[in-house]
């Protein structure tokens, strides 16, 4: 199979070197930088990285072969990951897998086409497991994938090339805002489709100058009915709609935000009797999608749980420190860090009977005193952010959807154990 040889420019392996630094413990970054550019280890890029580096080719190949992030032959344009975790494993992501490579050409023991245009590979979790089986193309993620849609995946794939997300959206002003619009972000929203939702909305608010803000939430905790869509207008009850289409969007928003002016609220009508002509998918109306949180299914699910590590779910931007601060955040580490002693800290985590939210439910408490208590000069708290089997993706959540509390937590930790400084640990998936 014909592979072109990528050629590398020494200033540019020099210019890595020089940023990330040269001694033996930056190789994992120096190689993920490598990677990232050329998308493999060039063999030339590497024997750079020796004659200027402190770093060992032992070293590198030790690294390089175990972490199945890095790859020693070019890789295509466009990576295909194809989850084969437990979720997706049960939910036949070997026969998906083996249908795309199928419908790539590819044979035994190849992962790359001949025009180095798609590469695929098999990763452990995208932390999507309620959309099993997942396909991840670069950025784009599509859930529920069957054998015969692998096909229609790379043409949808192909028509999004190049098509730009930066598209302009005008900020209502806090003092005559309509309402607000509530769109997950999470990992689950994202895969189901919710970025196009998004720009739909954006697209309507602005096509309509409608003085409505547009709110990113995080994970709203019904990863089964995404993407979810939250209207809350400024005088009224909020609406929620589930598992909406992008074609829907218009007509969901219009139906509770009103353009100003006359002429465009008329314009608007003429447009939607059109739409309604050409389209007779609509005539339905958009009730189809509305979840009421008071119907049995969804109170049998909601009513009976007390959020604590996901207070606010649906409602706080994951990202703003001030809307965080404004529910209460940090205010426990104030109390820590100006009224407690470590040793205060311990104790009151231990008679809260808080657990470890792995398999094995280590009393947090018991936990923290014997960090405490080990000898060291420097100690580090490290944040386990690992993906891995249905059951540990609710860390992904946390991280995406409750950043700040997180951060909140290790720092009282840190305090409580005596580890000044703190490292999250994020798979590469």
């Amino acid at each position: 199979m014909y592979r072109k040889v990528v050629e590398i420019e020494v200033k540019d392996i020099d210019a890595i070197v020089q940023q990330l630094g040269g001694a033996q413990h930056a190789v994992i970054p120096v190689l993920q930088a490598i990677q990232e550019k050329y998308n493999y280890l060039p063999e030339d890029a590497l024997r750079r990285v020796c004659e200027i580096s402190d770093i060992t080719p032992a070293q590198i190949v030790g690294v390089a072969s175990f972490y199945s992030q890095f790859r020693f032959t070019p890789a295509g344009q466009h990576m295909i990951k194809v989850c084969v975790g437990t979720a997706c494993h049960v939910k036949g992501a070997g026969l998906v897998y083996d249908a795309m490579k199928r419908e790539l050409g590819l044979g035994e023991g190849e992962d790359t086409t001949d025009s180095r245009k798609y590469t695929i590979e098999k990763v452990n979790c995208l932390g999507c497991c309620t959309l099993a089986p997942v396909v991840q193309i670069d950025e784009v993620t599509y859930g529920h994938v069957s054998t015969s849609q692998v096909g229609t995946i790379l043409s949808d794939f192909e028509s999004q090339k190049g098509a730009s997300g930066k598209k302009k959206f005008k900020l209502a002003d806090g003092s005559e805002v309509k309402g607000e619009i509530r769109i997950g972000l999470g990992s689950c929203c994202v895969a189901s489709g919710s970025d196009e939702i998004r720009d739909a909305v954006k697209d309507t608010i602005d096509r309509n100058d409608l003085n409505v803000k547009l709110k990113h939430v995080g994970c709203v905790g019904m990863c089964h009915q995404v993407p979810l869509v939250e209207i809350v207008p400024a005088n009224g009850e909020p609406t929620l709609y589930s598992k909406v289409k992008a074609a829907d969007v218009d007509q969901i928003v219009q139906e509770h935000f009103q353009p100003e002016g006359l002429l465009k609220r008329l314009s608007n009508k003429l447009l939607n009797v059109a739409d309604t002509i050409r389209d007779d998918s609509r005539w339905m109306g958009v009730d189809r999608y509305s979840l009421d949180i008071r119907e049995k299914h969804v109170s049998l699910f909601l009513d009976k749980q007390i959020p604590m590590a996901t207070e606010f779910r649906g409602v706080i931007n994951p990202i703003d420190i001030q809307e965080y601060k404004s529910r209460n955040g940090f205010r426990g580490l104030a109390r820590v860090l100006k009224k407690m002693k470590p040793a205060e800290v311990i104790e009151e985590i231990t008679e809260s009977g808080i657990r470890g939210r792995g398999g094995g439910g280590f009393p947090s408490g018991k936990k923290w005193k014997m960090v405490a208590e080990q000898p060291g000069d420097v100690k580090y708290i490290i944040c386990n952010g690992d993906e891995g089997d249905p059951g540990a993706f609710m860390d992904r959540m946390l991280l995406e959807s409750y950043p700040y509390r997180i951060i909140e937590g290790m720092v009282a930790a840190g305090y409580a154990v005596g580890a000044p400084e703190g490292i999250f640990y994020i798979r590469a998936e």
